[in-house]
């Protein structure tokens, strides 16, 4: 048999082409891969088409597709003419389970207010009857007194028992009305996505004879993408840094995808992907007209990471272990060996995508000029091959979740630096000396000083690295001259103006630094920043 593939494919709206009811061909979801935004669909279908020229409606599509991106192909004898895309307006509403589930529930909640009302209406009608008989006498026969205050305490009794009734079938009411409003503003959500106009491809194929066709359909949805997120473990500061590599993936496509492949993909289709161009850089007395990048520093490319990986890197036996990475020439893809379930709902769905363990050196770090508290920072160098994307992390060290964090892998550093968290038990305090709290003022000039006591306490019983950083300003006048005046042998960087100092402190002992500058400027100036 001769295998024909041609394609040409028209894509209209509103097309009053009507196919056939009988060539209806509901196409199989058999594979999804999720970009960063976005997502590729693919279907497949075998139809046999008879002699002669044959119209084919494709159903079961997504709502929202990419008309610039559906690609159909065909395997058999035939040849496929046009490919029209519609809508169908007059699909009759699928009864959804979880829909049907809500109208029950519905219809039970309306019947518990139709009764709350009736057992109103006959408190209501009791109250009436009782202020029909209210007159206990007659003009030939008196009440004596104490008939009277039965029945004055039977009239106070009884009526505080209906309005106390009557005021709680009200509450009970209002929270069978809040029920009833709460479901049907579901049920308004869950209608307007599942009763979406059906996409249908209307595909028009020529055969010379009767064949099958075997039809795989690829097209782009926009409402669709995956966010990565991590969960960092750390068991003790003598070990490495477990990684858990996921992915949130969420879709809105219209097309639940149940039980399929789902591919991972660094890839963004919908990001401008037009280089940037250099123009002519004219000056002139006017100021400089500069043309700036129209893309920025968003269209960093995701593909840069790459992908080989470390003989260091050890991969624990999880449900990531069924994930392989595959290294495109733009991109990097996760390929799960196993089949995952996302309902078109909006909502974030976890696919796991690695698990790793890395060496890493930990130490801490503190800014006492900005917080007193010491934190723990784990370096990692063998980071580069793990393939990670700016995401969310949470951080669990010995076991218990100390808080989220932040992964950056775009950085020029050669190791990723990773906050595991605060540590209440090193503390960190920046002083005022007195000492240098005065100004002196030269023939022209005013000399400021500034001076400050950092002590470092650890109230572990084991010692600890930490960094301590601080600063001096950077003067970007010459007539602002700063001088460092005592640093404790600390290590100062002038391009930065910061001054550091790696600490080995022992057990429950305590470290004293100083830092001391000035700052001298002309007389009856007013230095911003200091």
């Amino acid at each position: 048999m001769k295998y024909r593939i041609f394609l040409i494919v028209f894509i209209l709206f509103g097309s009053s082409l009507l196919a056939l009811p009988g060539n209806e061909v509901k196409m199989d979801l058999t594979g999804v891969k999720v970009f960063l935004t976005g997502a590729e669909i693919q279907h497949f279908a075998k139809y046999k088409v008879d002699k002669g020229v044959t119209e084919i409606v494709l159903k079961g599509l997504a709502s929202g597709i990419n008309r610039n991106s559906i690609n159909l192909s065909a395997k058999g004898d035939a040849v496929i003419i046009s490919v029209v895309q519609r809508f169908d307006y007059l699909k009759p509403a699928e009864q959804n389970p979880v829909v049907k589930a809500l109208e029950d529930s519905l219809e039970t909640l309306n019947q518990k207010l139709y009764l709350k009302q009736g057992e109103l209406d006959v408190l209501k009608y009791e109250i009436e009857l009782l202020m029909a008989n209210k007159e206990i006498g007659t003009d030939s026969k008196g009440v004596t007194v104490t008939d009277l205050q039965k029945i004055s305490e039977y009239f106070r009794k009884r009526f505080t028992e209906i309005k106390s009734s009557q005021l709680s079938i009200m509450n009970q009411s209002k929270k069978i009305e809040k029920e009833v409003d709460r479901i049907k503003k579901q049920l308004a959500e869950l209608n307007a996505r599942l009763n979406r106009p059906e996409n249908e491809l209307i595909v028009t194929v020529s055969a010379k004879s009767s064949t099958q066709l075997d039809l795989t359909l690829t097209y782009l949805v926009n409402e669709a993408g995956w966010q990565p997120v991590y969960d960092i473990r750390v068991d003790n500061l003598n070990g490495p840094v477990n990684f858990n590599y996921k992915a949130n993936v969420w879709q809105r496509s219209g097309v639940d995808w149940n039980d399929v492949n789902i591919i991972l993909s660094t890839r963004n289709p919908v990001q401008n992907n037009a280089k940037p161009e250099l123009y002519p850089w004219f000056i002139d007395f006017q100021q400089a007209a500069l043309y700036k990048d129209r893309v920025g520093a968003a269209q960093k490319s995701l593909a840069a990471a790459p992908v080989a990986m470390s003989s260091e890197i050890q991969m624990a036996e999880s449900m990531a272990d069924y994930i392989s990475v595959d290294q495109k020439q733009l991109s990097v893809e996760f390929n799960p060996s196993l089949k995952y379930s996302v309902p078109s709902d909006g909502k974030p769905y976890t696919v796991a995508i690695r698990d790793y363990s890395v060496s890493a050196r930990y130490t801490y770090y503190a800014a006492p000029k900005l917080d007193d508290n010491a934190f723990l920072v784990a370096y990692l160098t063998d980071w580069n091959n793990l393939n990670l994307l700016p995401g969310t992390a949470n951080i669990y060290f010995e076991n218990s979740f100390v808080g989220e964090s932040f992964i950056d892998p775009f950085t020029s550093e050669d190791s990723l630096k990773i906050s595991l968290g605060r540590d209440q038990s090193i503390t960190v305090k920046r002083e005022v000396m007195k000492d240098f709290t005065e100004d002196k003022f030269l023939s022209s000039d005013v000399e400021r000083f500034f001076g400050f006591e950092i002590v470092v306490r650890n109230n572990k019983n084991i010692p600890v690295k930490i960094l301590i950083e601080d600063q001096v300003p950077i003067s970007k006048n010459e007539e602002i001259e700063v001088k460092l005046i005592d640093s404790s042998w600390g290590k100062y960087t002038v391009k930065d103006g910061k001054i550091g100092w790696d600490i080995n402190i022992e057990g429950s002992k305590s470290l004293t630094k100083k830092l001391v500058y000035s700052v001298r400027y002309p007389n009856g100036q007013k230095i911003q920043g200091l």
